[in-house]
């Protein structure tokens, strides 16, 4: 009897401690990237009563053993992916997949599934708690390499730089009903800059030439009541008599000067550009040049690069936000706030971008619920709460019957 009193409280025990953790999944359940626990139960070491070396028959019979109860072999975490809540700010950012964001403390690199960041007023992305998120910086031509981890930093004063105009892209149609000879151009214009990001007009005159011939005869920089000669090379285009599309031609050079002295040259596309019959279309439609931008706005992509945008239409890639991995998670230490510590069951660290060197992707503007169902929770509880009232049970059959026995004296 003293040993079934024991072998109940083994059974309160677990159950209690069952119950602590669906407590702390329920507590969870709106916490962005919590992940639930489990409880696991074994059995205690058993006592033998009856070794089987008594025959009965041809044969022994069999151990026969008397269990002291449970206890609880492991807790675990379970890492399945939470549903993805929208939220539309671009710095909640949620892992889809397996996978980590790293952030930076006073114990080193910490992971964390909370997705919840802002850039504080130096302009580093951090986590809720003011953690730095941890990636890497891009360089000057928007390139990021691996390499050591570094804190996110973006400049609220950015600008984009004037970027001269160097490639033009002309697209339509050219009619082939149109009269042969120079009495009838087709002229087409564009803004293009120079160095300093200052706007001017070039315009361009075509002119059939031939049968299903065209030149590119004439452009010049048109500045107010000013214009400035520029010189053309390789304008002349051929077409397919049948088909109606470029056959030869359509790469043309435009150089000159601006105003100021600097000089100018530009490749004129025509590569797009067809000779159909009806009207004549065709017009410059983009070129690569722009003014100076100021910042407007910024963004997260799938691989979890930063990219600024500007007032000038340029986007540039400025940091890209790390992940990591352990081979075993659930050797995780938890060390509050949604982080954890790399311990020696996990494993090492593994650090890696986003679609490359780790599989998970990221989604901006959203961040991960917790996976925690309550309806398997509030299920859960009953039956641990049932485990409890049964065993507590067995403690006061128990006492029941060991107050019989010290009664058999009377």
């Amino acid at each position: 009897m003293i040993r079934s009193l024991r072998t109940g409280i083994t059974g309160l025990r677990s159950n209690q401690l069952r119950l602590d953790v669906i407590g702390n999944n329920i507590a969870g359940v709106n916490t962005a990237g919590f992940k639930r626990s489990r409880v696991l139960f074994q059995d205690a070491l058993a006592q033998r009563i009856s070794t089987g070396g008594r025959l009965l028959g041809s044969n022994p019979s069999t151990v026969s053993n008397v269990g002291n109860g449970v206890s609880v072999s492991a807790v675990d975490q379970i890492w399945s992916q939470g549903a993805l809540e929208y939220t539309d700010l671009a710095t909640d950012l949620a892992v889809a997949g397996d996978g980590f964001f790293l952030a930076n403390s006073a114990q080193g690199t910490v992971l964390t599934r909370h997705g919840a960041m802002q850039f504080d007023a130096d302009g580093y992305l951090v986590t809720a708690g003011g953690l730095r998120v941890q990636g890497w910086t891009a360089s000057a031509d928007g390139s990021i390499a691996t390499g050591a981890l570094q804190d996110l930093q973006i400049d609220p004063s950015a600008t984009a730089a004037p970027v001269a105009t160097s490639s033009m892209t002309a697209t339509g149609n050219l009619s082939a009903a149109r009269e042969v000879g120079t009495d009838d151009p087709v002229t087409m214009s564009s803004v293009i800059y120079d160095g300093t990001g200052t706007a001017h007009t070039a315009v361009f005159e075509i002119v059939k030439t031939g049968d299903d011939a065209w030149s590119v005869v004439g452009a010049k920089l048109v500045d107010g009541d000013a214009e400035v000669d520029l010189t053309v090379a390789n304008g002349d285009l051929t077409f397919d008599p049948e088909s109606g599309t470029l056959t030869a031609g359509g790469e043309v050079q435009i150089s000159g000067a601006f105003p100021n002295g600097s000089a100018l040259a530009f490749d004129l596309d025509l590569t797009g550009v067809t000779q159909y019959g009806g009207s004549t279309t065709a017009s410059v439609s983009a070129q690569d040049g722009s003014t100076a931008g100021a910042l407007v706005d910024f963004g997260v992509d799938q691989n979890g690069r930063i990219i600024l945008s500007f007032s000038n239409g340029v986007r540039r890639p400025v940091a890209q936000v790390a992940l990591g991995m352990v081979a075993n998670p659930d050797g995780l230490n938890q060390i509050g706030d949604g982080f954890y510590a790399t311990t020696a069951s996990s494993g090492d660290l593994q650090v890696g971008r986003s679609g490359a060197e780790i599989a998970a992707g990221i989604v901006s503007g959203a961040l991960e619920s917790s996976n925690v169902d309550l309806a398997q929770e509030f299920t859960d509880m009953i039956v641990a709460q049932r485990g409890y009232q049964a065993n507590a049970r067995v403690i006061t059959t128990s006492d029941e019957l060991l107050q019989e026995t010290v009664q058999l004296k009377r």
